[in-house]
């Protein structure tokens, strides 16, 4: 798979799981992004960080309201490709109505660089206030993307 395949890749590996990723749980979406981070490579992107993992939560208004955040993002780093062109991510986004309970978790990340360092984040997301409070929910709405930065 190379990054402007990820997409299709991960839509494809998800559903051959029998998930659909913008209408599953928060669990279900980040165990299949951990899970196709584990058992798909990305062609052309070698090196600690050319293949990196992203977990990041909080309440952001980004100009339609505030929503209380929960992502996965795998970011590529093309060896080939110069610059800006060189990276690109796959995004799984989940949002949420900002409760009380949600918006007192404060905003945060934590980047895994590299495949030796990928059971940090899995093992951080999982106990992490901001996933546990929505893991099994259903969002408001989920968004998967790829694009380049």
């Amino acid at each position: 798979m190379t990054p402007s395949e990820s997409l299709a890749s991960f839509q494809a590996f998800s559903s051959a799981s029998g998930v659909a990723l913008e209408a599953c749980t928060p669990r279900e979406g980040l165990a299949q992004m951990f899970a196709f981070y584990d058992e798909v490579a990305p062609v052309g992107c070698s090196g600690r960080d050319g293949d990196m993992l992203l977990f990041q939560w909080g309440t952001y208004d980004w100009g339609s309201g505030r929503n209380f955040e929960l992502n996965i993002t795998r970011q590529f780093i093309e060896e080939a490709a110069q610059d800006d062109d060189a990276i690109s991510q796959l995004s799984l986004t989940y949002r949420f109505e900002p409760t009380t309970e949600l918006e007192a978790i404060k905003p945060g990340n934590l980047i895994c660089e590299g495949p030796q360092a990928s059971t940090v984040v899995r093992d951080f997301a999982a106990t992490h206030l901001a996933f546990v409070a929505v893991a099994d929910q259903e969002p408001k709405d989920a968004e998967l993307h790829h694009s380049y930065v």
